[in-house]
């Protein structure tokens, strides 16, 4: 018995520590755009890179984005729009930066919806 508990508290002490290693919040995904200096069907070309701010695996990310609209087309894997909704990479893992160009007469405010899943390693 005392060798079984040598053993398992200080595996659940890794699991607090590990844990705490996995906090997140919306936060920790950054949007940055800029214009390219492109012009497409007259409309200003816009590039957007999302930044994945922790150590963690993001799942199932989206940016809150009622309205959008771009003349240029979107690679559905890495942007789908989807009514006031932009899912990221298809709802897959998110474990490094994504870009995407969209064109319009102005930058769009993203944001990211909170509702995403975060997996830690």
């Amino acid at each position: 018995m005392a060798t079984t508990l040598k053993i398992l508290i200080p595996a659940f002490v890794m699991l607090l520590v590990g844990k705490g290693n996995c906090q997140y919040s919306p936060q920790d995904i950054e949007i940055v755009q800029s214009q390219t200096g492109a012009i497409v069907q007259r409309k200003p070309e816009w590039n957007v890179t999302i930044n994945k701010n922790c150590h963690c695996t993001i799942l199932n990310a989206s940016l809150v984005c009622p309205g959008f609209q771009t003349v240029e087309p979107i690679d559905p894997s890495v942007l789908y729009i989807q009514g006031d909704g932009c899912l990221l990479n298809g709802g897959q893992a998110i474990t490094q930066a994504i870009s995407f160009s969209y064109a319009w007469d102005d930058s769009y405010p993203f944001k990211i919806d909170p509702g995403f899943t975060v997996a830690c390693s």
